[in-house]
């Protein structure tokens, strides 16, 4: 007795024969983990679609399972836990691969439109609060695995990513087709004197948010950040296509203020949502102050700090906002343009930002003008066109389309 208390006997088996036990138990957990979790993923995903707003249990279920094996097995041998590990996380990665597939076609789905807009929006952020735990659960497995579990642990991160991407877009997407008319009364007549349209916008924004509260910390900020970011540029979008132009220094004013008090209330607002794209805040306040601004030293100047912040705005979108203050004198246009050409020419404007830092990129603007200077054409054109300014520059004519040669009889 005293030597088994005090562990002298050793091992009561063999080494091949306890290599072989663990061989089978291996083997026998890999095909019970796979069963168990197509089990609960079908059981799961059977009230996707259903009209009824039930609380989902995957995660947890799926954590319970494996971590029921992966818990015992270390209290055999440290190698035998590590090779119980391995085996789970490969189950794990295997499971998050069907998941973002069986996801991928509920979002695909005509039969979701039917459920109502509070039910798809609660059923999609059930499915991004699954990745948290779940994502813990591979880091932790790949932590006590072998190195070789790496690629199961890539595959896992991977799979969840695509299922979070998905589920951001279809929430962001909805969010905005409710906000896009808001967006269509912006930079009109209207917008410069009434509120209406930023208060709609931020109305719906924050009402919205108290949805969004229920995802989880991480791919709240996610979300936030990229609402943030999307709501910038559809403010930006409707100025840079061209909807006002200032025609005095008056109304360049009045714009640039305007600008500034939208930028301060959105900003506001995503303080208060939590959001962490800070970046963002600079954006309109430098527009207004190219607006604003009345030497071309200055302006220069301000268009510097635009190109240094946001690397992806580009020679067209500077001479969208000139167009939009007025700014018609060649020589002023060519010195102010010049430092974002500068940018383009360089190495470091030649990489992108990534996707989450992306801003101008997502601004396409009108083609740009040019004024003519052929007499042969000039001398084809009325007087009475010649005199009006707004016709002097006519958008870039079009390639000729190539001819086709006839088809041989």
């Amino acid at each position: 007795m005293v030597a088994l208390e005090s562990g002298e006997l050793g091992p009561l088996l063999s080494p091949g024969t306890l290599q072989g036990l663990e061989d089978e138990c291996v083997t026998d957990v890999k095909a019970q983990t796979r069963a168990d979790l197509l089990r609960v993923l079908q059981e799961d995903e059977e009230h996707w679609g259903s009209l009824e707003d039930r609380p989902s249990s995957l995660a947890q279920d799926v954590c319970e399972l494996l971590e029921e094996h992966t818990e015992r097995a270390p209290r055999i041998s440290q190698e035998f836990g590590e090779r119980m590990a391995h085996c789970c996380l490969g189950g794990l990665a295997e499971f998050l691969q069907s998941f973002q597939q069986r996801v991928e076609r509920f979002h695909e789905n005509p039969g979701v439109r039917e459920l109502l807009p509070d039910t798809y929006i609660s059923r999609t952020i059930s499915l991004v609060n699954c990745g948290p735990p779940l994502r813990a659960l591979a880091e932790r497995l790949a932590r006590v695995g072998p190195p070789e579990s790496e690629p199961a642990r890539e595959a896992s991160a991977s799979a969840l990513d695509r299922v979070t991407r998905l589920c951001h877009r279809v929430l962001a997407d909805l969010l905005f087709q409710e906000l896009q008319p808001h967006f269509n009364k912006l930079m009109r007549r209207k917008w410069l004197s009434s509120p209406e349209a930023l208060d709609g916008i931020v109305g719906t924004l924050g009402a919205q948010a108290l949805a969004l509260r229920r995802m989880q910390d991480e791919p709240y900020q996610a979300l936030v950040a990229e609402l943030h970011r999307r709501a910038l540029v559809e403010y930006v979008r409707p100025l840079l296509r061209g909807r006002l132009r200032c025609r005095s220094a008056r109304t360049r004013s009045r714009v640039a203020g305007r600008l500034r008090e939208d930028a301060a209330q959105l900003q506001r607002l995503f303080r208060r949502l939590e959001s962490q794209a800070s970046w963002l805040d600079a954006v309109v306040p430098h527009l207004a102050e190219v607006l604003q601004l009345e030497d071309t030293p200055s302006i220069q100047v301000e268009v510097g700090v635009l190109v240094r912040d946001y690397p992806d705005i580009r020679r067209k979108h500077v001479a969208a906002l000139l167009d939009i203050r007025g700014l018609h004198n060649t020589a002023a246009r060519q010195e102010i343009l010049a430092v974002a050409r500068d940018l383009e020419l360089s190495e470091g404007g030649a990489l992108s930002p990534p996707r989450d830092r992306a801003f101008f990129a997502d601004i396409p603007v009108p083609r740009p003008s040019f004024c003519l200077s052929l007499p042969l054409f000039l001398g084809r054109l009325p007087v009475s066109r010649l005199a009006r300014p707004s016709l002097a520059c006519l958008p870039l004519p079009r390639p000729p389309s190539p001819v086709r040669p006839r088809a041989q009889r």
